[in-house]
């Protein structure tokens, strides 16, 4: 249910949309397992179902734009391998396009910044650091993800990393750096490379507090669940409201 209801979501949008799987999507890589859901080829097969491919490429305005599978890594899955393939193959032949990457999942905690460049991280591990290093070496222009719901513009040699607030609910992580707040970025690209990111608010956005709506359960996941007849309001005041992120421009 929780699937269909984002595509159909996703249909509401006048512009085109391009997805990548979280961790409530497929499941938890090894080591953030806190839900019991790993990822599983069935899990993948799903998600891949309703949405399509988990990784794309797109080359418009002069670059080429990656989008990754970020719940792969670290699960020995087949497809891990052939991902890490299929990215290095893509970051090669770009002929010399500005190349920007999105996944779920940050590369990295920052633990300390100094103008906008990270004094000390929380280093990641296994395939997540060889995956960094790839990034690094290819000079990929930013890095894009989401995941802990925070605001964050960081910089490593040539790289930026941009975390993505969420338009959920504000985080009470207290994990690394990055401010929590809702909201969406909206990237600028230009041909020779150069590029903007603006942290966006859009009208009518409500605050909500986690605990409010897991309603004393556990987790999110176990919340009871909204009614056929909340999905269809919810879904009729979108279609009359319109595309939020579309009006602001």
């Amino acid at each position: 249910m929780d699937l269909d209801l984002a595509v159909a979501a996703n249909r509401l949008f006048r512009a085109p949309v391009l997805s990548l799987p979280g961790n409530h999507d497929v499941g938890e890589e090894p080591g953030f397992a806190m839900m019991a859901q790993p990822v599983t080829e069935e899990r993948l097969a799903r998600y891949r179902e309703r949405f399509g491919p988990d990784r794309w490429i797109r080359d418009v305005a002069g670059w080429r734009l990656v989008g990754l599978n970020s719940q792969l890594l670290g699960t020995g899955l087949p497809e891990e391998a052939v991902q890490l393939r299929w990215l290095e193959e893509a970051l090669q032949s770009g002929r010399g396009r500005p190349v920007g990457v999105f996944l779920h999942k940050p590369m990295f905690f920052a633990r300390r910044i100094d103008a906008g460049t990270p004094l000390e991280i929380i280093a990641p591990s296994g395939t997540r650091a060889r995956l960094l290093s790839l990034l690094l070496r290819h000079r990929v222009r930013f890095v894009a993800s989401g995941h802990l719901h925070k605001y964050l513009d960081v910089r490593i040699g040539e790289t930026r990393f941009v975390w993505a607030p969420a338009t959920a609910y504000r985080s009470g992580l207290r994990v690394g750096t990055g401010v929590p707040m809702l909201g969406y970025l909206d990237y600028r690209l230009w041909p020779d490379g150069a590029f903007e990111v603006r942290a966006m608010l859009p009208r009518g956005m409500a605050l909500q507090r986690l605990s409010d709506l897991r309603q004393e359960a556990e987790f999110l996941k176990d919340a009871p669940r909204g009614s056929t007849a909340d999905v269809r309001r919810l879904l009729a005041l979108a279609d009359a409201e319109g595309n939020a992120i579309q009006a602001e421009h």
